[in-house]
């Protein structure tokens, strides 16, 4: 890694392969992306801190966002607006827009989330995530579901 810091180029490499992994419904692949213990920021009406302390106990969390996605039939997600800022050669915030498709390309919903990524023996990994609006959006297609 240069002194220069994580890349744009780098941190989309790393984020197109974790909505792969998504798409997949690849847990192992998905909790292999995180370093723990990882930090994650949501809103549900409120904010919602969530502490993933080892990667057994962040598998339960993604295997409901895994279950999450299949009710709602989510098969693609593009990402829109990638945006990163060097905090330190080994150290990036990845600011972007996650645009869900379902069957048929159909949009579902877009949401923004902010990744800090991390080089840990020479590979990125995710420590902390902000989810800022994406539990709303999914409640609300649900509800249009019914």
């Amino acid at each position: 890694m240069a002194e220069t810091g994580i890349t744009t180029d780098q941190a989309r490499a790393f984020l197109e392969a974790y909505a792969s992994d998504f798409q997949r419904q690849d847990k192992d692949a998905v909790a292999d992306r995180y370093a723990y213990p990882a930090h994650v920021v949501t809103h549900d009406g409120g904010v919602a801190l969530v502490t993933a302390p080892s990667r057994e106990a962040w598998l339960a969390v993604i295997e409901r966002i895994l279950k999450m996605y299949a009710a709602m039939g989510v098969r693609r997600a593009a990402m829109v607006d990638l945006s990163v800022v060097s905090v330190s050669p080994q150290i990036a915030q990845a600011r972007l827009t996650w645009d869900l498709h379902g069957e048929g390309d159909k949009p579902l919903y877009k949401f923004a989330a902010t990744y800090t990524l991390a080089l840990l023996n020479n590979e990125l990994k995710i420590v902390q995530v902000i989810s800022e609006n994406e539990q709303p959006k999914f409640m609300g297609v649900m509800r249009e579901r019914g």
